[in-house]
């Protein structure tokens, strides 16, 4: 049975970090951004796994995803968004 999760990647010095969002535990990192895609299916299905085995119920909450707007001061943020923030 597939079940549909939310998926966040995040850029490192050195790959990517992906992580369900619905599921803290399942996290991991790859070399780039496919192989982060395929190590986080396999963990989720290793924790799904682990979890049938404990006789838990895998956490699933129904996400609200949209974007805001914060106010960040300009020193707050890395160089390269601080500069962008400035031009306007």
């Amino acid at each position: 049975m597939l079940k549909n999760f939310t998926a966040c990647y995040r850029k490192l010095e050195h790959g990517y970090m992906g992580k369900i969002l619905e599921w803290p535990g399942v996290i991991t990192e790859g070399d780039d951004l496919e192989d982060c895609r395929e190590l986080l299916k396999e963990a989720a299905t290793e924790m799904a796994e682990i979890y049938k085995d404990d006789g838990r119920e895998i956490p699933y909450a129904p996400l609200i995803l949209e974007p805001i707007s914060v106010s960040v001061a300009p020193e707050c943020l890395p160089r390269e968004e601080a500069l962008l923030v400035n031009v306007s």
